[in-house]
Formats: structure tokens, C-alpha cells, sequence
């Protein structure tokens, strides 16, 4: 091995108390679930600066599927393909068809649900579509007494699309509401590749429902991968004040707000054609809306 370098060393808990405590006590390592993301970026390894690695393989609790009457709880470490498979009966087409989109089967069958949601500061569809759909994950803080919290997945990332808890929590559960009786729409469309081209890619997802010829309770999420994740309890508070049949002018003067959130929203490496994009998908998606409504 060239001098300077050195190999990680791998811790394999058994529980993810034990998986807290490895970290409490080494805080420069990193939990290691798919490893699909990490091992990607360039010069992860041989590197001068090498992580130790704490692998959550071993861990059976993060690889179960539990199915309540309005919500199905994952594990961190069930795998996107698992996740889809499991879900095929009881998640909608549209949520099915976002999920079966991302990357090809040889990922889904790698990437973990834990791992597309904690890459350091890049978001992936996956992050996009559970915030749209108000899912909630369990975080157990490095703590000496490894305390666990929810909270929804909006609430993981700042609006540039920085994870808040790389090093201070384990994202160990994912519970993503599956109540058939709901009346709630579910829109989810990414342009181009998040991992292939993160500077030109745009996620977007829209969760609604139509409440006396009204958009209600409107949930809007847009990610571009390397710089931006919006939600807007305002802007959600605007889609809600359209009433059908809304006009041009109105999804126009909409999508202009917009461009100006997203604007104040992104980081500075951020492309300009992502903006643009986003704000013509949000009119094409309101205008589907609008014509689905008037034809009944």
C-alpha cells in the first residue's frame, strides 16, 4: 500500500444499539448501508483520508418489511427492489412507476431505502418521493443512550439538499402512509439522470386532493440532485388557492413564483436550465390537473 494511505476499519454491530455506540465512540466513521452511492464517488479509495466504516449488514432489525393498516414500515437496509416488490399491491400505480424509475434493476436490487436518503449532499428521487408523501423515519441519535425520534422526511435536509444527520443520528425505519381510502392524487416526474448528469436533473413531486372544485392540501417537493430541495408551506398555501377551471395567466403567474423561490432556494453551483425546467414541469403538471378535472 502507498505510503500515507491506510484501510478502513470495519466495525459489523449486530443491533443498532451496538451500531450507535460504534459511532458515539468513533465519530469520523460512517455508517455503511448499500454502499451503492459512496463507492461511486472518485478517489473513494485508496484515500489518505479514509473513513473508518461502520456496516449495518449484520443488523437484521434494518431489513424488515412490516405492513399496518395505513402505512408500510422498512428497515433501512431493505432494499429499493424489496421495497417495490413489497409494495406492488398496496402502493398506487403512479408511486409504483416513480419507484420501478429509479436506476436500473442491478441498483434497486443494491441500493438500501436507509441509503438513498442520507447521501451526505445529494438527493436521489427517493428523497423527493417519500417528503412528497409525508413519509416519517426513525432517527437514533449518537448519543450515549441512543434516544430515537420521527420525523418526516421534509425534515431531514436543509434547502440547499445538505442531509442534517450524517453524523449526530442512524436513520434506522421508514414509515410511508399507504390509507387506500384517502382521496389524495400522487404526481412524481424526474427530467434526465440524478446520478448521470445531477447539474441538468430535476425531481418533482406533487402530492393533492380536489375539495370543492379546489386544490387541497397540496404537498409540492422539487429536488435538483447537487443543489436544491424545496418544500414550501407558502408556496403549497398558493396551489391551494386555485379554483377549477384555472386559467393561463393564473399557472403562469404560479410557475413565475416559482422561479423566484427556487432562485433564493439553491446553492451557487446551481444551473440556471434546472430552474427553468422545473417551473415549466410545475405548468404541464397543473395544467394535466386542470384538463383531467373539466373532463370529469
Amino acid at each position: 500500500m502507498p505510503e500515507g494511505l491506510r484501510s478502513p476499519t470495519v466495525f459489523t454491530p449486530k443491533t443498532v444499539s451496538e451500531a450507535v455506540a460504534n459511532k458515539y465512540r468513533n465519530l469520523s466513521a460512517i455508517f455503511w448501508a448499500g454502499g451503492t452511492y459512496i463507492m461511486s464517488r472518485p478517489n473513494f479509495y485508496p484515500n489518505p483520508n479514509q473513513r473508518d466504516i461502520i456496516s449495518l449488514a449484520g443488523i437484521q432489525d434494518l431489513s424488515r418489511i412490516y405492513h399496518a393498516d395505513r402505512y408500510l414500515e422498512a428497515g433501512a437496509m431493505v432494499t429499493i427492489q424489496q421495497l417495490l416488490t413489497m409494495g406492488s399491491f398496496i402502493f398506487s400505480k403512479e408511486l409504483n412507476n416513480a419507484i420501478s424509475s429509479i436506476g436500473s434493476s442491478v441498483i434497486r436490487n443494491q441500493a438500501t431505502v436507509g441509503g438513498s436518503l442520507c447521501t451526505g449532499d445529494m438527493r436521489f428521487s427517493m428523497s423527493c418521493i417519500l417528503a412528497t408523501l409525508n413519509a416519517q423515519v426513525e432517527l437514533r441519535m449518537v448519543t450515549k443512550s441512543a434516544s430515537a425520534k420521527w420525523v418526516p422526511v421534509s425534515k431531514l435536509y436543509d434547502r440547499k439538499g445538505n442531509f442534517l444527520f450524517a453524523d449526530s443520528a442512524l436513520l434506522t425505519r421508514v414509515r410511508i402512509p399507504t390509507d387506500t381510502s384517502s382521496q389524495f392524487q400522487f404526481i412524481s416526474r424526474t427530467l434526465d439522470s440524478p446520478m448521470l448528469n445531477p447539474s441538468e436533473s430535476v425531481i418533482f413531486g406533487l402530492q393533492y386532493t380536489i375539495n370543492q372544485g379546489s386544490i387541497a392540501s397540496p404537498n409540492l417537493c422539487i429536488a435538483f440532485p447537487n443543489s436544491c430541495f424545496y418544500m414550501s408551506q407558502d408556496f403549497d398555501n398558493l396551489l391551494s388557492t386555485l379554483s377549477f377551471p384555472f386559467t393561463q395567466d393564473q399557472t403562469v403567474r404560479i410557475s413565475k413564483r416559482l422561479v423566484s423561490d427556487l432562485t433564493l432556494s439553491v446553492r451557487q453551483n446551481a444551473n440556471p436550465l434546472q430552474i427553468e425546467r422545473a417551473a415549466r414541469l410545475l405548468e404541464v403538471v397543473l395544467n394535466e390537473i386542470n384538463t383531467n378535472y373539466l373532463a370529469g
